[in-house]
């Protein structure tokens, strides 16, 4: 027994080891993800099977032989020191994650605290096991398509209200295998729980069905979505698409790619608005051409995959495919928001790819992009219901939540305020004076006009609109728009003054976007002649 409680306390050293540091290279390579995970989402579990086993022993008969007595005491003692560090980490995770959602560059989110979990509770996170709510309907197998794997589950509340957001959920699987039940659920559990549904689906899987089946079913289910979700109480217009590791590369390709329609189904009618609110891709695969610039020895094993299994044509030949299928290629200044997480002990997808993502996307898009950096760390950590889930979990919410709100409608007398007159905009030109807005496009050439004051036309209070014009004028600044400060004033007094910024260098699609980003119903472009109102969200001019 002594010799048995000896391997099985040095296997427990070792798995938690490679959790700590795993291996990049050869044998310690191959085990790293397997025996890294299961150690490092479990510590506590291997707190108790140490404990257990120490137990075990003193009721069979402690060794008496000194050195084997001594071997078992000091293997005891690491692993107990190993699990203890793991899941002090997971804890730590809690203020990474608030750290990094409250300092992002643009719009940083507030985290709440675990108590203000909904679903979420301490019983659960330590049982680790993903229970779903007591409550939840689960509508399975939904067709979306024709083939056998077109098939989505709807996950609601019998009290989930009406028009509410939507969680659009993509497993992974390395586009070989996988199922719509197996993943994603801590954190699907707590969207539902709050009043979210979630859609889970299938798709087809490679080799039987090489790419871009894989897109092209994940473009299908979205247009689904937005056709049919309502019928299940379903918001189509506030739509987040999420998914983990080769579902984080899937759901950030969707997010990226809604006004091109290649991979569109032909045979799908009446859907219109293909875009959704927000991505949240999860160690995802977002880099696809295996440049080892960011993926650090690990990209040549994406490639094999690549080549032999999924796209089954060589990269040689067919690079501008393979970039095609890259988000890190497809970010576009007009791309929604992101929130990316990934774990700094990744050894499937190194978290060299997140991070060179997360910076091309802030260079080139003008929506927030949040990054959730998770130290030791491996892939596929959401499948347990730990501490860190939770974190990751409220930040996830967080992030839906600030992107998804419900657009209230543009009323008409909405539409008449914003007309020039009533509305007296006022431009401050370079000699220092405030003038209206076609006396100052006469000096400075045509330009538009946008605000972040009251998103949606509700009033905020000073200090709010204060902070936010403060965030846009820095980001304008950082990507260095040439503008003028501007002035929105109502004659009647009804409404408060606005402040806003007048883009003197760039085009009207640009200050669509930006509004878009800070939740605004219309901008300005002004000439020497006019001052049109155009709607942010259709471009048109309204009146």
């Amino acid at each position: 027994m002594a010799y048995f409680v000896t391997l099985a306390s040095a296997f427990l050293a070792l798995s938690a080891a490679t959790a700590l540091r795993p291996g990049r290279r050869g044998l310690s390579a191959v085990v790293a993800y397997p025996v890294g995970w299961a150690a490092g989402e479990l510590p506590a579990q291997g707190i108790v099977i140490e404990l257990g086993l120490l137990g075990l022993l003193s009721w069979w008969g402690w060794p008496r032989t000194e050195w084997l007595s001594l071997l078992v005491l000091v293997l005891s003692a690491v692993v107990l020191a190993e699990n203890v560090a793991l899941v002090g980490i997971a804890f730590f995770s809690r203020q990474i994650v608030r750290r990094a959602m409250g300092e992002a560059p643009l719009r940083p989110i507030e985290i709440p605290r675990p108590r203000d979990d909904v679903f979420g509770s301490w019983w659960r996170t330590a049982l680790q096991f993903p229970y779903h709510p007591r409550n939840m309907q689960l509508i399975r197998n939904v067709a979306y398509g024709p083939e056998r794997r077109h098939r989505l589950d709807v996950w609601r509340t019998s009290t989930t209200p009406s028009n509410a957001p939507v969680v659009f959920y993509i497993h992974g699987g390395s586009w070989t295998f996988g199922d719509k039940r197996e993943q994603g659920r801590p954190m699907l559990h707590e969207f539902v729980e709050r009043g979210w549904v979630a859609i889970v689906i299938n798709y087809r899987l490679a080799p039987r069905y090489p790419w871009p089946a894989q897109i092209e079913d994940s473009m299908r289910a979205l247009g689904w979505i937005k056709k049919n979700v309502a019928t299940y109480g379903g918001d189509p217009d506030r739509v987040v698409v999420s998914g983990g590791s080769a579902g984080g590369h899937l759901a950030a390709l969707v997010a990226l790619t809604t006004d091109d329609p290649t991979w569109r189904p032909s045979d799908l009618e009446g859907v219109s608005d293909w875009s959704v609110r927000g991505a949240m891709p999860f160690y995802g695969v977002l880099e696809m051409t295996g440049d080892e610039t960011h993926w650090r020895g690990l990209g040549r094993g994406l490639l094999h995959l690549l080549e032999h299994r999924i796209v089954q044509v060589p990269f040689a030949q067919n690079e501008e495919l393979y970039r095609s299928m890259s988000p890190y290629e497809r970010v576009h200044p007009n791309a929604p928001p992101f929130l990316v997480v990934h774990g700094v002990n990744d050894t499937l997808v190194d978290v060299n790819v997140a991070r060179a993502f997360v910076a091309r996307f802030r260079e080139i898009a003008l929506s927030p992009a949040y990054y959730v950096e998770l130290p030791f760390t491996q892939h596929a950590f959401d499948i347990t219901a730990s501490p860190r889930t939770s974190a990751t979990t409220r930040a996830a919410v967080a992030f839906a939540t600030s992107v998804a709100p419900a657009r209230p409608p543009m009323t008409p007398a909405l539409v008449r305020s914003y007309q020039v007159p009533p509305t007296e905009l006022v431009v401050k030109v370079s000699t220092g004076e405030w003038v209206a807005a076609r006396d100052a496009a006469r000096e400075l050439g045509p330009f538009t006009v946008l605000t972040s004051d009251n998103p949606f036309s509700q009033r905020l209070d000073g200090d709010q609109n204060g902070e936010r014009r403060s965030d846009l004028l820095g980001e304008l600044q950082r990507r260095g728009v040439r503008l003028r400060h501007t002035i929105g004033r109502d004659p009647s007094g009804e409404w408060p003054e606005e402040e806003g910024f007048a883009l003197l260098d760039r085009s009207v699609d640009y200050a669509r976007q930006m509004a878009k980003t800070w939740d605004q119903f219309a901008i300005y472009e002004v000439t020497e002649d006019e001052v049109l109102v155009r709607s942010v969200a259709t471009g048109e001019v309204i009146a």
